[in-house]
């Protein structure tokens, strides 16, 4: 259920993504969306309209996922078309970022701003960029779209370029970590949760910022060049965007505030411009660990009401 004030969730389903193709993870989700259906005793003849989160890239208004590297087999995939005859409903599909911009614009801490940015700081670095109240394409991005909104991508705010190699007679790409784009010096390649692990052998970047806190040095090494990179990301995106929130969530930033959220706030007053600088607040994710989900909900109501230029 969705209050304007209070969102709640009044049943869920928690399933594992299956890892053997395209068929059965739609059929996990068909069969987890009739869990939550039942749990909650809400016929599915009832249901006007459903949102699916997915990894990209994706054409959010056909609702047909282009590729996505981490799930075998998903490439040009039908996944709005398939779930909604499935599900006998309309079923509109999004970036996760996406979707959690738009639940903390209408309900979270973004509300009541025009013009805001949301990066999540979890496994990967991810981001959505709002500007006037739309997240559709807006003088912000270039002819391509790809900035900010198009048909194949949310905002790929982890690909943003946070570093190089400073001898311009070694390679550029030198002593920097490859990012799974296949580039380098991306702040994802920084700061993600998966590759801070990857770069200290760790199972999980809780891991790293535990032995960090008891003074492993190689360990603070790798913490410390997670913040520099979310550091000049929030240097770039207030001079470049001029936003009046940066919002911040993800399990990382959820519980490593001092690591995430403090450096972005210390490097925007130390270098930002000034006017841009004074103009913006960095702010915790109010809706944790569901906000993908409460995102879902809000936007699969407002595109069946033909909301989908997102006016927040």
């Amino acid at each position: 259920m969705i209050d304007e004030d209070r969102p709640t969730i009044s049943s869920r389903d928690e399933r594992a993504t299956p890892r053997d193709g395209p068929d059965a993870i739609i059929a996990a989700i068909v069969a987890s969306a009739r869990g939550a259906l039942s749990r909650a005793n809400v016929p599915a003849a009832t249901v006007v309209a459903a949102g699916c989160s997915s990894p990209g890239p994706l054409d959010h208004k056909t609702g047909i996922v282009l590729e996505t590297p981490n799930l075998v087999g998903f490439r040009e995939i039908h996944l709005a078309d398939r779930l909604a005859e499935r599900l006998g409903t309309k079923v509109f599909i999004d970036r996760d970022t996406c979707m959690a911009a738009i639940a903390e614009g209408m309900v979270g801490a973004a509300r009541g701003a025009k013009d805001f940015v949301y990066v999540t700081v979890s496994t990967g670095v991810g981001g959505s960029i709002v500007s006037g109240g739309r997240m559709e394409p807006y003088p912000h991005i270039g002819r391509s779209s790809f900035a900010g909104r198009d048909a194949s991508s949310c905002s790929e705010i982890g690909h943003f370029p946070v570093a190089l190699q400073l001898d311009a007679s070694r390679p550029a790409n030198d002593d920097l970590p490859m990012c799974g784009c296949g580039s380098y010096g991306c702040v994802e390649a920084f700061a993600a949760g998966s590759k801070m692990a990857e770069m200290y052998g760790a199972k999980d970047a809780g891991e790293v910022y535990a032995a960090s806190a008891r003074g492993e040095e190689r360990a603070t090494a790798i913490v410390t060049r997670a913040e520099r990179a979310l550091a000049n990301l929030a240097v770039g995106l207030v001079n470049v965007l001029n936003p009046s929130v940066i919002v911040v969530g993800g399990s990382i930033a959820e519980h490593q505030p001092a690591h995430v959220l403090e450096p972005m706030r210390r490097a925007i007053s130390e270098r930002a411009f000034k006017v841009p600088a004074l103009a913006v607040r960095v702010e915790p994710a109010a809706l944790g660990a569901d906000v993908g989900m409460l995102g879902a909900v809000l936007e699969a109501r407002e595109r069946a009401a033909g909301k989908g230029a997102w006016f927040l």
